[in-house]
């Protein structure tokens, strides 16, 4: 894999059209690993994209990395985190545990009292869950939902479910319980927002043209701003922006030639769990041209 920066977001309409690589990626991957998996339709994983139910992974290019999204059960009380995939060429890169991470993330935002479960036969995958406080059950103990297990059918190991009475089959079942992981107190409201300040300096740059002027400090710091005023992480469905960015100070140099020889900003950033500072951060460095400290990272509550 190429050096190249990966973006893990909440995936959009906009990436539908990574749908058809990872179906066909997920069925490739299954048999490669001689293991039974349900089928997944384009349509489906476009539904999932829609309902801002969907982790995407690209890069800065728009290259398809990973995928993943969840399903809600029994009303609300078990969220399934299910169809972890990633692109052969960006594996052992620690995309699937970013991926793994994010819709386990968005689980436990949008629904904070219900139990989060996993079926997976990969051991990759149950590390993975374990260091985030899954813990082995029975099939008894995660979803009924007949309309969850109908997914199973067209899984190559159907039948030994089916033989078994649903009590168990090749893959394993993890499950989160957020009362159990509090200690059994009531499920905390976890949407609480985090702010980071971003103290940004913007130099004149030297011109690439032959006694033609650099660019103006000031103008770069001005194109910096815009960015960040207008600029939107893409956004989960029918919930409130995940990451609020507001310039509040602009200070500014003036050489004697009247030009700026040095313009900084400050930029407040508050955020929820949809996104990780170093996400946030990474995307701020990919699109703006002027250098910046971090400071700060406090919990502020969700109403702020």
């Amino acid at each position: 894999m190429d050096n190249q920066m990966i973006f893990v977001r909440i995936a959009t309409e906009e990436d539908i059209r990574y749908a058809h690589e990872i179906v066909n990626e997920t069925a490739a991957s299954a048999i490669a690993r001689g293991s039974g998996i349900s089928n997944r339709t384009v349509e489906s994983i476009a539904e999932k994209m829609k309902g801002g139910k969907a982790v995407v992974a690209v890069t800065g290019t728009g290259e398809w990395v990973g995928f993943a999204y969840f399903e809600v059960w029994q009303n609300n009380s078990f969220v399934a985190n299910s169809g972890l995939i990633v692109a052969p060429r960006f594996r052992h890169a620690g995309v699937a545990r970013a991926i793994k991470e994010r819709i386990f993330r968005m689980s436990r935002s949008r629904y904070p009292g219900a139990k989060i479960f996993s079926i997976t036969s990969g051991a990759a995958m149950m590390k993975l869950n374990t260091q985030l406080g899954f813990e082995p059950v029975s099939f008894a103990q995660i979803t009924q939902d007949e309309f969850f297990w109908e997914g199973c059918k067209s899984c190559v190991n159907y039948n030994i479910l089916e033989n078994k009475k649903r009590c168990n089959c090749l893959c394993t079942a993890m499950l989160f319980d957020p009362h159990k992981a509090e200690g059994g107190q009531p499920a905390k409201n976890i949407n609480r927002l985090q702010v980071m300040r971003l103290e940004c300096t913007a130099h004149p740059g030297a011109s690439l043209v032959p006694f033609a002027e650099g660019t103006n400090a000031l103008c770069t710091a001005l194109n910096d701003i815009r960015w960040f005023s207008e600029y939107v992480f893409p956004i989960e469905r029918d919930l409130p922006d995940p990451v609020r960015m507001q310039v509040t100070a602009i200070h500014t140099d003036i050489m004697t030639n009247n030009l700026a020889g040095q313009c900084s900003f400050t930029v407040e950033i508050r955020y929820d769990h949809s996104y990780t500072a170093k996400e946030i951060l990474n995307t701020v460095r990919n699109h703006i041209r002027s250098k910046f400290d971090v400071h700060d990272d406090i919990l502020v509550s969700n109403n702020c």
